[in-house]
């Protein structure tokens, strides 16, 4: 298993189309056993992986299209427990869907409805391999199986493999980095010190007074410093300002 696995990551690293890719994905879940391999494009914002002619690849990996379609129109993968797990994870890990509901808590709608299109597909296990991506998304690629399988021990012997094919299939799968993406990268190089700080204690919840006694400067010069931010960062207002600056990494982690 192990030697099949690495002869696949070789191709999926060379792989020069997201049809290629595809076929490494499809065959890695052949090998271990997990015959319902896919991926997500950014778990917080209900994206499923295109190929490069625009197909949906849960279609093209045979998962059923009311499957897909009730949980994508609905956006169910924002409160699925798995895809929730992969914003605060690196590593590969397994779950046993028999398990994965028994909460403390009472289920949600459509955690309920989640757990009825399961059962009715009769997916029993998944590995999922988060993959975390620029921006501030997150992104899964996962293998599920109808079948018994030796979770534990897959991610054991061939977890390593399962994260190198779950990060390069991604890579293929991800647009192009175009101009636009490039002339933001120069603008964000030139936000001072002192503009990332006034960011920093606004997404803590300070008011522009409040941020202006902290630095030790005027309120005038905290609006002049966001008034420059929020064009550099093409946002429409300071509210979204802070929201970019948070997914761009910008102002770092969050106390």
């Amino acid at each position: 298993m192990q030697q099949e696995l690495q002869l696949l990551v070789s191709r999926m690293r060379a792989a020069a189309s997201s049809a290629e890719a595809v076929e490494c994905l499809r065959e890695s879940g052949e090998v271990i056993g997990m015959r319902l391999p896919c991926a997500l494009n950014d778990v917080s914002g209900n994206h499923p992986v295109y190929d490069h002619e625009g197909r949906r690849i849960a279609d093209l990996l045979g998962w059923p299209r009311w499957i897909t379609d009730n949980w994508f129109d609905h956006a169910y993968v924002r409160q699925h427990p798995i895809y929730l797990r992969c914003r605060f994870e690196n590593m590969p890990f397994g779950d046993v869907y028999a398990d994965l509901w028994n909460g403390p808590g009472a289920l949600s709608p459509a955690q309920q409805q989640m757990k009825k299109d399961v059962e009715r597909l009769g997916v029993i296990a998944q590995i999922t391999v988060p993959v975390h991506l620029a921006l501030g998304r997150t992104a899964c690629v996962l293998w599920s199986t109808c079948e018994p399988a030796d979770i534990d021990g897959i991610l054991a012997s061939c977890g390593h493999h399962l994260l190198t094919l779950g990060h390069f299939f991604m890579a293929v799968m991800q647009p192009r980095h175009d101009q636009n993406a490039r002339a933001r990268e120069r603008e964000l190089s030139y936000l001072s010190d002192r503009q990332i700080e006034c960011l920093y204690w606004l997404a803590n919840g300070k008011t522009i007074q409040e941020t202006a006694v902290i630095l030790e400067i005027s309120a005038h010069t905290v609006r002049q410093h966001l008034r420059v931010i929020v064009e550099r960062l093409r946002a429409v207002n300071t509210v979204h300002a802070v929201a970019l600056a948070a997914q761009f990494g910008i102002i770092g982690r969050l106390p």
